[in-house]
Formats: C-alpha cells, structure tokens, sequence
C-alpha cells in the first residue's frame, strides 16, 4: 500500500479537546483511518458505513477480510441504525456494562456494509468508556474498528506501540497515553437460540453469567483463526516455580535470552540467570500483558517464561490465561 504522512494528535485522556477531535473527525468522514484509544486498547476506526473506508482497515492491519469487524457507537440512537432490534436481554446488559468492556452481537440491519459483517447476519457493537473514544464517536457517528496493530501483532495498549505498527499506513493516531485495561472486550453473541461467548474479554464469564442466571456457552468466532500475538519472543507457562527454573537452567544451556514474569497470584522468587525480569498485577485486570511482550520482543528476549497461573481461580485470570495460550508455543 502507499505510505501516508501519519498525523500524530496529543489528546487529555479525560478532556479531548474539542478541535483535536473535530480534526479526527472531519478525516474519518473523509474516508481515511484514525486510530484512537479505548479503555481495553487502541482501536482502528472507519465510517462504519463505508465499504471503501473500512477496506482501508484490512489493507492498513494486512489482516484478510474474514472476521467480522466490531461498531462502536456512544449511544442507543446509533444502535437503532445498525440493528433490526435489541432483545430485553441485550437492553438489560447494556444498562449493566455499557459505556464499557462488553461487545453484543444482534441481527444487522442491511445499511451495515457486508465487509463489516464478513458475511454473517449479526453485527457487534461496542460503547467503549473512554473519554476521547465517546467524543470521537459522538461526533464521527458508529465507527467500525479492529485493534490498532498490524495483523497477528500484540495488541497495542500506547500510542507507541500503534506508531511501531501502523506509521505511514494510516491518516492518523488521537494519542491519550495508556489505556486502562489492556485487554480487549468480551464478545457475548445474541443472535442465537441462547447467549454464546465468541471472545473472552475484560468482563469475565462469570459476572455474564451471573446477569443472565444461566451458563454461557463458548463459541470459535466465525471466519478463519488469524494467528495471535506473534513476536521475535517466545512464550512459555510454567506450572509451577520449580519448572519455571529448569525452563530458565534449560534454555540459559541453549544460548537464549531470557525473560521471566511474576505475577500477583504466585509468591515471587528469586528465579537465576534470567536477562529481564517483569512483573503482572493481576489486580489491575491485565494491563500490562502486551506491554510486556512488545518490550521482550525490543530487549531481545529470546524465551518469555510466565510464572504459573492457577486455572481455578477465574475471572480475568481465565481471559490472561486464554491470551498467554494464544501468544505462546509451549515447549
């Protein structure tokens, strides 16, 4: 594709001001891509109503067009224009968890562009919390995006790490500093007989599950797997402290170099011979996982090895554990 001159806008997390976002604006009506945070990760935005401008988006990721992309939208109006109807349970949710991390999949009204649906008859759509993104999208109307990264690519949770995929590729970036979450939204698909996660997220099953009075099923999402979270960086899970040594003894043996991740559920210990050491606050919902792949992959880290995560513990512990299985390649 053709290298664009990307604009990189400074924006208040809380208070975008309004000439910065009346710029961003102006440039998704125009049919061109800007990049702009969530409160999960930065998001990838088009015209949700433009065929042409959300090619844009599968030429810019170098991602194929078959997944469907997520809507965004700031309030029930724009639901109304993309949807044939909202069931009491999709209300009931949205009351719970909107502005917020959870994406509902309803039947699509035929003005949703085929592109944005990759064929299939419902549409997700999302009202994310964040400031910037609300005001974006109040004043751009419903905007189809993806993550803000190269195809297969970490999710990207900075500003940076949107310029380290998308530079020259996009029309431009409302850069508000880090995200909050750091891990994308739950997928919860209400098209069917009964209500199936197609994507665990942010909001744990439980608490879905909890709303509704019933068990949610899982589904793969439909289209082809696109490969996740790839780096230079290899990442491997211990099961437990003493295997997370002879991971270290084993690939130290090897030449490698080596990174190794605490988190706040497993007592940290002093783990030898490691290059990199970091650490995973469980407590704040996962914020740091992407970062911590994009900066292992720039250190040169050649083994990533996660200290243990208990299977039984749930919540967002479940949705780390689903995305360290997706990152890695357990030797």
């Amino acid at each position: 594709m053709d290298s664009l001159q990307t604009r990189y806008f400074k924006v208040d997390p809380d208070k975008p001001q309004p000439d910065i976002i009346a710029q961003a604006t102006e440039i998704i009506r125009a049919g061109e891509l800007v990049a702009f945070p969530t409160e999960t990760v930065y998001g990838l935005g088009a015209n949700a109503f433009s065929s042409p401008a959300v090619e844009k988006i599968y030429l810019a990721k170098n991602r194929p067009p078959i997944n469907p992309l997520l809507i965004h939208v700031s309030n029930l109006k724009q639901v109304e224009r993309l949807v044939e109807t909202i069931p009491d349970v999709a209300r009931e949710l949205m009351q719970r968890f909107w502005p917020g991390p959870l994406s509902l999949v309803l039947p699509a009204l035929s003005a949703v562009p085929d592109i944005v649906r990759a064929g299939s008859p419902g549409v997700g759509l999302r009202m994310p919390s964040h400031p910037v993104a609300l005001a974006l999208i109040d004043q751009a109307g419903p905007i189809a995006a993806p993550s803000a990264n190269l195809s297969g690519r970490p999710s990207p949770v900075t500003g940076e790490h949107v310029r380290n995929d998308l530079d020259g590729r996009i029309a431009a970036v409302l850069d508000a500093g880090p995200t909050g979450l750091g891990i994308e939204s739950t997928v919860l698909d209400l098209t069917g007989f009964s209500p199936a996660i197609i994507r665990r997220g942010s909001i744990p099953l439980s608490d879905l599950e909890s709303i509704l009075g019933q068990e949610i099923e899982e589904k793969s999402s439909s289209g082809q797997e696109i490969p996740h979270y790839q780096t230079t960086t290899q990442v491997v899970m211990a099961d437990n402290m003493d295997q997370m040594q002879a991971y270290v003894s084993k690939y130290r043996a090897l030449g490698k170099k080596i990174g190794v991740v605490h988190n706040s559920l497993c007592p940290q210990h002093t783990i030898n011979h490691t290059d990199q050491e970091y650490y995973l606050d469980l407590e704040t919902g996962g914020t740091l996982f992407y970062s911590i792949l994009r900066d292992a992959e720039k250190r040169g880290i050649s083994i990533l090895i996660f200290a243990p995560l208990s299977c039984q513990a749930g919540g967002i512990i479940d949705t780390l554990l689903d995305r360290i299985k997706k990152a890695g390649r357990f030797k």
